[in-house]
């Protein structure tokens, strides 16, 4: 027996953030791009990789916190990506 579609629902999004998305999915569906950044948001690791980082930011100007951030959160979609994909 197929299991039923899960809920959907409309989303309206900033013409930039869609861009940005669109750019960042990969071989993701626009809608799995989503999916993950979402579910990533309730990890806990990602939450401790937060705070271990703060006293750090803080220190730095402007460019460099957002050079960290990014460098970061590169980092933890490649992890999420492995993590998630299917073993075979």
């Amino acid at each position: 027996m197929s299991q039923p579609d899960p809920p959907s629902f409309h989303l309206r999004l900033p013409p930039e953030l869609k861009a940005q998305l669109q750019a960042a999915r990969g071989r993701n569906s626009l809608n799995r791009e989503i999916i993950e950044r979402l579910e990533r948001t309730f990890d806990s690791d990602l939450l401790q990789l937060a705070g271990l980082l703060q006293p750090f930011l803080v220190k730095l100007n402007a460019e460099e916190r957002a050079k960290l951030l990014g460098l970061a959160a590169e980092a933890v979609d490649i992890v999420a990506r492995r993590s998630t994909k299917k073993r075979p």
